[in-house]
């Protein structure tokens, strides 16, 4: 049992990166379609380059879009939406009525100007009971026919004015013309002149006036959703989705006859019904078994790139799992658009792989993995020869238009240039299909603009992979590289020789790693940082000390070794309390590497050379560079520091100190964990003398004016 746990500690990154990459093989698996695949690819306008196609089955031959959709438009024009009758707005209105006519007659027969006409009782009662049976007999004919607000209805629901409507009283209903029904206003219209043409010369006209009868006429024919929905799917149900039938047997194109738009639209059909058969037959896990290993085919592709080229990712467990979720999201993605026949595919922003990978990785990782992203995808969506040329155009203009990342605006110009890359491409495609330029799908360009746009988010999502699996992009290392920030202020304020050292020192690195390769931006911002711990004790360091009198006079030799090395250990201290990344932080640790603080090594040997010399005291704290760029950076620290003790800063003795410096630092095994070679370090000697001379360059003496 020992045996076994001992070799699966011993193989646990191994074990770790076969469990993520076979989960992932298994989820994309299941994310693809139980579907076969067509085994012939063709295009419209092009000719047909198989053998002769005939039909294995009898099949029907499938309406295009645009006729179903023309077909449910010509069905919904002789759809009319329905309208139920509320009774109780009549029963509150009559209700309502009744009492304030009762009261507003009483008013108006006491008073004076119609005391004078001398009317009897019996008639002013004949004339309450005639003039109340006359308004409510016409809010009965009102209200019986419907008052609507029909257009502010039908707006609200995108329904255009319709000619008719379904009227639906106490459950029965009849089709009734738009125009015969009542809006609040024409309702009181008809009324006023209904009126006055019946009581134009009466003395109850005024009454009549004052009962404000308008604010009596309100809706009583309402929308109704749920009985509408109900009979326009019904109608919409019974559409033929198909408009004939292919027989079995039946030819269907010749080898070299150009595919037409008839020819296309049999193909389609036959496609899908054939890949439906395929997907429910018996070979259905034949389908799964072959889409397994077109999968896994994928992943080895991306896994042999990374052996081969970028084996240290292939190694760091966090960019292979980031690797494979990518791929793994856009998958998922493309399955959950595909669902939604409205969306087209292409508002996947499938160039956004390479802006992310590029800006977190390299160029080149970035293309292999959009490519292997863009190859899986491409098993899934319609015309699969088109989408895979189209992604790869856009995929390939946006790594040239983004060679590096440093503001939001470029990603402006990346979306503009991807957009336009889509549509000229889709263009040119589409005109080689189309027989006339009305038939491209024109609402395709939306979503490539839509696409570009997603662009521009490109900026929010690095930030979150950079926290979430610890990247450095070159955006947050030309953030860190400013120098107003907090910590570089900071050691501007205590620490002004060491910052001035930092500055020539990321000089230096940065001229070697743009010459030998690497990432200049990385040790620029590395160099900046390197030195940070002499904050704590600034006055130690020879380049802050103002004054000839030196603090390490007083002190022993152990002593003064002890606080030059703990400003490693300082430095990463406040490095990770500022939280700054682990890629600036190994600068700090490592731009001394294991070595010795050799003045004060070889004073205290020289001093007291009986006495045994404790070697850590005297030791930084490590490790040694273990990339080309931090082992760059112990060269240029070294290298700068030294020279400015340099009594004669000639061309000779600038390149011997150089030359002197490094060889002991290769003798001591130093750079042995570094990817770096004699070649390059050859390049570094030659770039650093050029570098000093041109610093510490003869000048003219001024002569003085005489007096």
């Amino acid at each position: 049992m020992s045996k076994y746990l001992r070799w699966i500690r011993q193989n646990l990154n191994n074990i770790y990166r076969f469990l993520i990459t076979s989960m992932t093989i298994i989820l994309i698996s299941l994310l693809f379609p139980n579907l076969g695949n067509f085994k012939y690819e063709y295009q419209k306008g092009k000719p047909w380059m198989h053998e002769t196609l005939i039909a294995p089955f009898d099949f029907a031959i499938l309406k295009t879009d645009s006729e179903v959709l023309q077909e449910k438009d010509s069905i919904l024009n002789k759809f009319y939406p329905f309208f139920t009758i509320d009774p109780s707005v009549f029963e509150k209105v009559t209700e309502e009525f009744n009492t304030d006519f009762d009261k507003k007659w009483k008013k108006f027969v006491s008073s004076k100007s119609f005391q004078k006409s001398n009317k009897s009782k019996n008639s002013i009662q004949r004339e309450h009971d005639k003039i109340k049976e006359y308004l409510l007999s016409y809010f009965k004919n009102i209200y019986d026919t419907g008052v609507a607000n029909l257009q502010n209805e039908l707006k609200e629901i995108g329904f255009k004015e319709p000619e008719y409507i379904n009227k639906s009283v106490n459950n029965l209903n009849e089709v009734v013309a738009t125009s015969i029904i009542y809006t609040p206003k024409s309702a009181y219209q008809y009324f006023a002149n209904k009126s006055k043409s019946d009581y134009s010369s009466s003395i109850y006209q005024s009454f009549i006036q004052e009962l404000n009868i308008d604010s009596y006429l309100m809706p009583n024919l309402f929308y109704d959703k749920t009985m509408s929905d109900q009979v326009k799917t019904s109608m919409l149900a019974n559409v033929s989705l198909s408009k004939g039938i292919v027989e079995s047997g039946t030819r269907i194109v010749l080898v070299g006859d150009v595919i037409d738009d008839e020819t296309f639209i049999v193909l389609e059909s036959l496609k899908k019904d054939y890949e439906n058969i395929l997907g429910s037959s018996q070979s259905h896990y034949l389908i799964v078994i072959g889409q397994c290993l077109l999968i896994i085919s994928c992943i080895v592709l991306l896994f042999l790139y990374l052996r081969n080229f970028r084996r240290q990712i292939l190694h760091d467990n966090k960019k292979l799992l980031f690797i494979l979720l990518f791929v793994l999201l856009y998958v998922a993605i493309t399955t959950l658009v595909l669902n939604f026949p409205r969306v087209n595919v292409y508002i996947i922003p499938f160039a956004l792989i390479t802006i992310v990978v590029r800006t977190l990785m390299d160029s080149r990782t970035a293309l292999f993995v959009f490519i292997i992203t863009v190859l899986l995808t491409g098993f899934l969506a319609p015309n699969g020869f088109e989408f895979v040329f189209l992604q790869l155009s856009a995929g390939i203009m946006a790594i040239y238009s983004l060679p590096r990342l440093e503001r939001r605006g470029q990603l402006v110009l990346t979306g503009i240039i991807t957009f336009l890359t889509y549509s000229i491409v889709y263009f040119a495609f589409a005109i080689t299909q189309e027989t006339n330029i009305a038939d491209i799908k024109w609402e395709n360009f939306m979503f490539f603009a839509i696409n570009g746009l997603f662009l521009t988010f490109s900026y929010s999502l690095i930030y979150i992979f950079e926290k979430l699996f610890g990247f450095l992009s070159d955006v947050t290392l030309i953030e860190l590289s400013n120098q107003n920030h907090p910590l570089l202020r900071q050691l501007t304020q205590y620490s002004p020789g060491t910052f001035q050292h930092s500055l020539q020192v990321a000089n230096l690195a940065e001229a070697a790693i743009n010459q030998i390769g690497g990432n200049p931006l990385l040790v620029r911002t590395g160099a900046l940082y390197h030195d940070i711990g002499k904050m704590k004790h600034p006055i130690y360091f020879i380049e802050n000390q103002l004054s000839n009198t030196n603090p390490h006079d007083k002190l022993e030799f152990d002593k003064s070794a002890q606080i030059i090395t703990d400003h490693v250990k300082y430095g990463v201290k406040v490095a990770k309390k500022h939280k700054l990344p682990q890629q600036i932080i190994d600068f700090i640790e490592t731009h001394h590497g294991a070595g010795r603080v050799q003045y004060f090594y070889t004073s205290f040997k020289n001093k007291y050379p009986d006495k045994e010399i404790d070697e850590e005291k005297f030791t930084y704290p490590g490790p040694d560079p273990f990339t080309k760029e931090t082992a760059v950076l112990m060269m240029a620290d070294s290298v700068e520091a030294a020279s400015r003790s340099l009594k004669e800063k000639t061309p000779e003795t600038i390149r011997d100190l150089i030359n002197s410096i490094i060889d002991k630092q290769v003798s001591q095994n130093r750079f042995q964990n570094a990817d770096i070679t004699f070649k390059n370090v050859n390049q570094v000697k030659e770039i650093f003398t050029n570098a000093l001379i041109n610093v510490y360059h003869a000048r003219i003496e001024y002569p003085k004016e005489n007096k």
